[in-house]
C-alpha cells in the first residue's frame, strides 16, 4: 500500500516538474521575444529595409531617378576603375584615423581634467557640452568663417603668435589646408559626446582595485595606463567604433565648408560626399548605391575587427 501510494506521489510530481521547466523557458525566452517583437518588427522597416534597397538598386541601373534593368556588377567595376572613387577611398580612411585618434586623445585628457573634480572641472563642462549642442551645419559655417583669409579669427592667432606667412592664408584654396581645417571642425564637434562617455568610464573604475594599486605605490601614469584604461577597454571599443562610424559619415562640413563641395579640384572628396553627387548631382543612383554598398560593408568590417580586438584582450 505504500509503495503504490509513493509511486503515484512521483507520477504526480513529474508532469509538475516538466510545467515548471515549460513555463521557466517561456518567461526566459518566449514572452521576451513577443515582447521585443513590435520593435524588431520596427528596427527591421526602418534599418533592413533601406539597406536590401540600396544593394537591390546597386546592381540596377538607376538614372535621374528611375530604376532601370539588372546590370549585375557593372556599378561596382565601374567604380573601382574610377580614379576619383578610390582617391575618395583613400582619402576617407586617412581623414578617419586622424579624426578617430586624436578625438579619443582630446576626449581622454578632458575626461581626466573633469574625473578630478576640481572647481575648474565645473567650467570645463560647460564649455565641453556646447560643441555637442550645436548643428553640424552651423558649425561648418561657423569654422569657415574662422578659416576666412581676409577676417577669420584662425590666421589673426596664428599671426599673433609668429607665424607671419597665414597672413591672408586661402584655406580653402589648397586641398591639404582644407582637409586640415575641416578636420578640426570635425573633431570640434566630436569630442563632447566621447569626453562625456569618457569620464562615465573612469568613474566607473575608481573602486577597490584603483584604491589598491595606490596602496602598492602606483602613481597617476601607472593608475590610468594599467588599471583604468585596461578596465576601461570594452567601452573604448564602442567609442572607437563609434568614431570612426562618424568619421566615414562626416558629410555636413564638407558640403558647407568646400565651394565647390570636394573642391578644389577634387581634393577633399571624401565616400558619403562622393556617393551624394553621384546621386543628386550626376543623378545616378545605381552607382551611388553601389558606393554606399562599398561604403557600409568597409564599416561593418572596421567594427568587427574592432570586436575581435576587444574579445583577444578580454
Amino acid at each position: 500500500m505504500t509503495s503504490t501510494t509513493s509511486r503515484r506521489a512521483r507520477h504526480t510530481v513529474a508532469p509538475a516538474r516538466a510545467g515548471s521547466r515549460t513555463r521557466s523557458r517561456w518567461d526566459r525566452f518566449g514572452l521576451p521575444s513577443l515582447l521585443l517583437a513590435p520593435l524588431l518588427a520596427v528596427i527591421l522597416g526602418v534599418v533592413g529595409y533601406p539597406i536590401v534597397r540600396t544593394v537591390w538598386l546597386s546592381f540596377h541601373e538607376g538614372e535621374y531617378l528611375m530604376t532601370g534593368a539588372f546590370n549585375g556588377v557593372d556599378n561596382y567595376t565601374e567604380i573601382f576603375g574610377d580614379p576619383y572613387f578610390l582617391a575618395a577611398l583613400l582619402r576617407t580612411t586617412i581623414f578617419a584615423v586622424v579624426c578617430v585618434v586624436t578625438t579619443l586623445l582630446i576626449s581622454l585628457a578632458i575626461a581626466l581634467v573633469l574625473d578630478a573634480g576640481s572647481w575648474a572641472a565645473r567650467i570645463v563642462t560647460v564649455v565641453v557640452l556646447l560643441p555637442w549642442a550645436m548643428p553640424r551645419v552651423a558649425s561648418g559655417i561657423i569654422w569657415k568663417w574662422m578659416f576666412n583669409d581676409q577676417y577669420g579669427i584662425a590666421n589673426w592667432l596664428l599671426v599673433s603668435l609668429g607665424f607671419d606667412s597665414f597672413k591672408g592664408y586661402a584655406w580653402f584654396n589648397d586641398g591639404f589646408a582644407s582637409l586640415v581645417a575641416i578636420t578640426i571642425a570635425v573633431v570640434w564637434h566630436s569630442v563632447p559626446f566621447i569626453a562625456i562617455s569618457m569620464l562615465a568610464g573612469l568613474r566607473a573604475t575608481r573602486g577597490e582595485v584603483l584604491e589598491a594599486a595606490r596602496v602598492d605605490g602606483a602613481g597617476f601614469y601607472q593608475q590610468l595606463v594599467r588599471v583604468r584604461l585596461p578596465m576601461m577597454k570594452p567601452l573604448l571599443t564602442i567609442l572607437g567604433v563609434m568614431s570612426t562610424i562618424f568619421a566615414y559619415q562626416s558629410f555636413d562640413h564638407f558640403l558647407v565648408m568646400t565651394t565647390p563641395p570636394g573642391g578644389p579640384s577634387h581634393s577633399t572628396e571624401v565616400l558619403s560626399l562622393l556617393t551624394w553627387l553621384q546621386a543628386f548631382t550626376v543623378l545616378d543612383q545605381g552607382v551611388a548605391a553601389a558606393m554606399a554598398v562599398v561604403t557600409f560593408l568597409l564599416l561593418a568590417g572596421i567594427t568587427a575587427v574592432y570586436v575581435k580586438l576587444s574579445k583577444e584582450g578580454t
